[in-house]
């Protein structure tokens, strides 16, 4: 006898194990009762294994496929039922002539499966058909010379254990090894188990579109806008401001107005200007835009307070760059107001053309410098609010949430959002933060998710040395700053507040260690940027001095 070259990862038996697949064939269900009885110890049986050609497209089935793996050799059972019997020189079922042999369906599947194996490159076994006739009893086999030997009666059901073997050596004679997965490739096609399930990646691609799109809830805010000059709208994080802000530039725009709709993070001012096309509408990051305004006059950046510099820009721009009134803008929409500068507000309300409109859109909980405040004039405009937030899911919006201080922690559903992976809290140390850090973007990577849509966020000023924002690589992976251009193409790599108003399906957040001060504000800012996904990678210790993130260890 020959070995079987590699033992295959199927479990031998009768497959389905229970029950036989849907058929209105009694003759099957019988032989698949028969073969669950009495099928010979480490064979294979799958019953109706169907296969489609890859060429033609056309379809072919097998009743039963049987193998020996130890021969080895493969065995297609065609099964006809009720009284068959020859006359006249042709096959008769229940007296209606049959218009084909029994094996011809048979030899029809196996040429197919000679072909399927070919394809996919694998060694296969010898492979032979044999009928089986379950409500036909005969003591002497048909004298047809195609079935001589080869066909099973309704008296050979109970010992298909002994009558099996002599089956294959005559259907399949002069066995050869076939090393391989071919056992595999059979159970794969027979198809045993099929779970409908997308990866993360096509999950976040899925609801991409449904984002995008603004609600009713959101039109009748457009519309609250629309009817008023003075407009201050405030709203949390993830709550559409941005996208607003963005659709009531183009309004304007559509009416022939000249729109200025400004922000503060200069990443956030990038991604405006590009997906914003219209003519009518300026957009950017305000102290880019003062200094453009500036031109010539504008001072070189110095290289090592650059703060200093982009402190004063709009200050300069306001007294010394602006353009004529008539030049100047009929709308001016302020995005994050709440990061604004005095100097900044000066510049703004100075591009309005008298007597322009002037929109606010701001959320204060995200402000983080203490010297910076929303004007009193502007908080006398017509007040407008948004609550529902649209960007996370209510798991990463409940953490959100409780580091805005605006509720307390839902132990349930955040242990909820780690047992669904869309959140995660990873310790590490000291000297494997990056390589972990690097073990998540694989993860995700797997999962489907592109490197653009993966955003790798500290807690940390990039004046600390240490910050990951550092490094231009972590693993094998490529990392961009936020403003680069390639941040369409690649993983970003960047600081919390240079990251404000932009967003990614998934978002790790780190540099726990490093944060001396204004930690809730930081981590409210860092982990709201997140739209599908939040890891979040630190030390043990620092973890567990945050009383949310150690319960969820």
């Amino acid at each position: 006898m020959l070995q079987m070259a590699q033992v295959s990862q199927v479990s031998p038996g009768l497959w389905p194990r229970e029950i036989p697949r849907y058929t209105e064939s009694e003759a099957e269900k019988k032989v698949y009762e028969a073969l669950k009885a009495s099928l010979p110890e480490g064979w294979y049986a799958w019953h109706y294994l169907r296969l489609r050609t890859r060429k033609e497209g056309q379809f072919t089935e097998a009743d039963f496929v049987i193998a020996d793996p130890w021969r080895p050799g493969l065995l297609i059972l065609e099964v006809k039922g009720g009284r068959i019997e020859v006359i006249d020189g042709h096959w008769h079922q229940n007296g209606k002539t049959l218009q084909t042999s029994p094996l011809d369906q048979a030899h029809k599947f196996l040429s197919k499966l000679v072909t399927r194996f070919k394809e996919e490159d694998l060694d296969r076994p010898r492979i032979g058909a044999a009928v089986c006739f379950p409500d036909t009893s005969f003591s002497r086999q048909p004298t047809h010379d195609d079935l001589a030997g080869i066909a099973i009666g309704e008296q050979d059901l109970p010992y298909l254990d002994q009558i099996l073997p002599d089956v294959m050596e005559r259907a399949v004679p002069n066995p050869s090894p076939a090393p391989g997965r071919w056992v595999e490739c059979l159970h794969a096609i027979w198809g045993e188990t099929w779970k409908p399930a997308l990866n993360l990646g096509a999950k976040i691609r899925l609801e991409e579109g449904n984002r995008i799109q603004l609600d009713l809830e959101q039109l009748q805010k457009l519309d609250e806008i629309e009817e008023n000059d003075r407009v201050f709208l405030r709203g949390p994080a993830g709550s559409g401001k941005t996208l607003l802000a963005r659709e009531a530039a183009l309004r304007q725009a559509g009416q022939e107005k000249r729109v200025l709709l400004l922000c503060f993070t200069e990443a956030l001012g990038r991604w405006l200007s590009e997906t914003i096309k219209d003519p009518n509408i300026t957009s950017a990051a305000v102290r880019v835009f003062a200094a453009r305004l500036l031109g010539d006059k504008a001072l070189e950046t110095p290289g090592s307070v650059p703060s200093e510099y982009w402190n004063a820009v709009s200050l300069s721009a306001a007294i010394d760059g602006l353009p004529p009134e008539e030049e100047r803008w009929d709308c001016v929409i302020v995005d994050e107001g709440q990061d604004f500068s005095e100097s900044d507000w000066m510049l703004a309300e100075e591009c309005l053309r008298k007597p322009g409109r002037f929109w606010v859109f701001a959320d204060e909980a995200q402000a983080f410098w203490e010297d910076r405040t929303i004007p009193t004039k502007v908080q006398q405009f017509t007040r407008i609010r948004i609550t529902k937030p649209y960007r996370c899911p209510r798991h990463i919006q409940n953490l959100v949430d409780c580091y805005a201080g605006r509720c307390e922690p839902d132990l349930e559903l955040l242990r909820g959002g780690v047992q669904e992976k869309i959140v995660k809290v990873v310790p590490s140390s000291e000297e494997r933060l990056t390589k972990q850090i690097a073990k998540e973007i694989n993860r995700l990577l797997s999962e489907g998710l592109k490197p653009h849509e993966i955003a790798v966020i500290s807690v940390r000023g990039r004046g600390a040395k240490e910050n990951i924002c550092h490094v231009k690589q972590i693993g094998e992976h490529k990392v961009v700053a936020a403003t680069e251009k390639e941040a369409d193409s690649h993983i970003i790599c960047d600081t919390f507040l240079r990251f404000k108003g932009l967003e990614r399906p998934a978002v790790i957040v780190t540099d726990l260690r490093l944060v001396s001060d204004l930690y809730e504000k930081r981590m409210h800012i860092a982990t709201s940027r997140a739209l599908n996904l939040l890891r979040i990678v630190g030390l043990e210790e620092e973890i567990r001095r945050d009383s949310i993130l150690v319960k969820l260890l």
